[in-house]
Formats: C-alpha cells, sequence, structure tokens
C-alpha cells in the first residue's frame, strides 16, 4: 500500500500500523517484512506510527469463526429446505426450518464447535480492545512523552484528538526530558513554545533522571528477551566469528550489543519512566526510537519497541517526517 500510494492528487504522508506482538515467536522473514515496512515509511518520508495495546488489534481469527458459523448455517438451511416439498414453501416446515437455522447459528454448529471457556474470554477482551476508541473515553489524561522534535506531529496529533468528542474529558499532559537543575526554566521554554504553537497546555512535567542507568530487574528482563536472539561470537576465534555471522546474518552480534548499550538502556529506563507517571493515562504517545538500516538488526530494534512499551496502556510511538505540521515552524 505505501509503494502504490499517491496515484491520485490526494498523497497520504502518515502510515499507522499495529504492533508485532509476536515478534519473538514468528519467522525471522516476518520480523524482516515488519521492519522493512517502517524502513520503507522512514525513506519515504511519511510520518510513521504504531499502535500497541495489551490485548492487541487483530480480530481476524474471530471474525473467520464468525463467518464460517453463518457459511455452515448457510447450508444446513438450504440442506432443510431442499428436504421439503415444494422447495420449503409449507408454512408448517418453514418455521420448522427457521428453527433449526437459528439453532445453528446459536450453537455454532459442528465443524467449528463452541471456543473452551478461557479462548471465549481471551476472545471478548480482545473485542472490546478492538473498539475501544470507538466509544467516549473516561476522564484522564493523554500522557505526550514528545523526547525530540520530528516537525511536531508528535504534538499535534493528540492535540486534534483533545479536540474530538469522544475525546473531550481527556486532558493533555506533556512530558519533556530536561537537564537537573533547570526544570523550571525548561518548563517555561516549553510553556513559551505551545503558546506560538496554539496548544492550551498548562501540565508540563520535565523529567530530569531519564538518563540514569536502569534497574537490574529490568535489563535482565530485557537480556532474557533478545537471549535467542543473539549470536554470541564476541568468545570465538576470528575466522569462526565470521562463519557465524555469515550463517545467521539476521542474529544481535555482540559488537552490536556494546555499540548500541547507551540507546537500549535507554529504552528499558523510558519504559520505567512511564510506568512511574502514566501507568493510568488513557493513551501514552511517545518519540519512536529510529533504528539506522543496515546498522541495527531488526531483532534488537523489535526489543526496543517491545521492552519500551510493554505492560502500559494503549501506547502510540510517532516519528514524524521533520517536516512542518505546525503553524509556528511555517
Amino acid at each position: 500500500m505505501v509503494l502504490a500510494s499517491g496515484l491520485g492528487r490526494m498523497k497520504p504522508n502518515t502510515l499507522l500500523i499495529g504492533f508485532q506482538r509476536n515478534w519473538r515467536t514468528t519467522t525471522t522473514e516476518a520480523v524482516q517484512s515488519y521492519v522493512g515496512v517502517l524502513h520503507d515509511a522512514f525513506d519515504f518520508e511519511y510520518g510513521t506510527l504504531i499502535l500497541r495495546m495489551n490485548q492487541g488489534l487483530d480480530v481476524s481469527h474471530i471474525v473467520e469463526a464468525e463467518e464460517e458459523t453463518l457459511r455452515a448455517a448457510k447450508e444446513q438451511q438450504d440442506l432443510d429446505k431442499d428436504s421439503m416439498p415444494n422447495g420449503g414453501k409449507a408454512r408448517g416446515m418453514f418455521r420448522k426450518s427457521r428453527k433449526t437455522s437459528k439453532q445453528v447459528l446459536t450453537t455454532r454448529v459442528s465443524v467449528c464447535g463452541p471456543p473452551p471457556p478461557q479462548v471465549a474470554k481471551m476472545n471478548e477482551k480482545l473485542m472490546e480492545a478492538s473498539a475501544q476508541f470507538q466509544k467516549k473515553q473516561p476522564k484522564g489524561t493523554i500522557d505526550v512523552w514528545w523526547l525530540f522534535d520530528d516537525g511536531g506531529l508528535t504534538l499535534l496529533l493528540p492535540y486534534i484528538l483533545t479536540t474530538r468528542k469522544k475525546w473531550k474529558d481527556s486532558k493533555l499532559r506533556i512530558f519533556i526530558v530536561g537537564q537537573p537543575g533547570r526544570c523550571e526554566q525548561d518548563q517555561q521554554e516549553m510553556k513559551s513554545l505551545l503558546k506560538k504553537f496554539r496548544i492550551n497546555c498548562t501540565d508540563i512535567h520535565v523529567i530530569d533522571n531519564i538518563h540514569i542507568a536502569p534497574r537490574k530487574e529490568s535489563s535482565q528482563q530485557l537480556e532474557e528477551m533478545i537471549e535467542p536472539f543473539c549470536l554470541h561470537d564476541g568468545s570465538q576465534d576470528a575466522a569462526q566469528a565470521a562463519a557465524m555471522r555469515r550463517e545467521q546474518p539476521w542474529k544481535i552480534t555482540d559488537e552490536e550489543l556494546s555499540s548500541f548499550e547507551e540507546k537500549t538502556n535507554l529504552q528499558v529506563r523510558l519504559n520505567e519512566v512511564l510506568q512511574e507517571n502514566s501507568k493510568e493515562a488513557n493513551l501514552i504517545i511517545v518519540s519512536m526510537p529510529i533504528a539506522r538500516k543496515e546498522s541495527v538488526s531488526d531483532f534488537l530494534y523489535m526489543a526496543w519497541l517491545d521492552v519500551l512499551t510493554q505492560d502500559l496502556p494503549p501506547t502510540l510511538l510517532i516519528r514524524g517526517n521533520h517536516k512542518s505540521v505546525l503553524t509556528f515552524y511555517s
């Protein structure tokens, strides 16, 4: 869709996709394809957004089960009609046929079968989650973590949300990274900037401890997450290490882990800060980390996205294309 867009006068400039929750269990090709879409979007200078929700948003298996149920019910109804005299026009037999078809619908027939209670409960939660943004949002906050300037998209989208009827009870809170000892100055500078953008927000929080080392248990959780995808080539001799990299080029090398240790720790620390400040938010919006193509492996990048957004309310990662979307810039 990204490649084919722009055939008419209206050309999209923003890509929104869901988070690939099964990246640790799916195929290498699937992960490479997912990250490849993100790289394509960056190359085409699209604003790029990833939405992550605890329950996910993929309801395709539920839809397929319902379609199979309806298909089986229709087949059963056709069979009932074929077995009736005069093509099923007799009133008494027609009523019987309707009852049979209704029973097929409610019992989901033998070809589908009712799901186990645990699966049914999970499906119910998934359906609720998929419709979460279609209903009026309760009183709460939209927390915007503006970590760097991307042209204004990370600020513009949440502001537009607060002007919508379903989000009018959600208060906008903005979090920025500041330097120790000058939090008040950073806050005043952000207030001045928002005033120029004509965005009404007085709830600005300056976080000055984001660059400290993450807790040991948080770092250990990340290490366990990426362990199956690490090559562990640093302990091998040069020839053997080179052979390992040729055989499994998609794995995370020890050199890569060392080179990007600081950025990896930053994603872990960000999640800790998000847990402390935004655990009760209706929606969290965070600047999306970027991985340089052919420099950061796909699995390490997925680990960054995963550890940054895990165990949080609905979280939207945003990366603007650094083109102005706010009037102050233009």
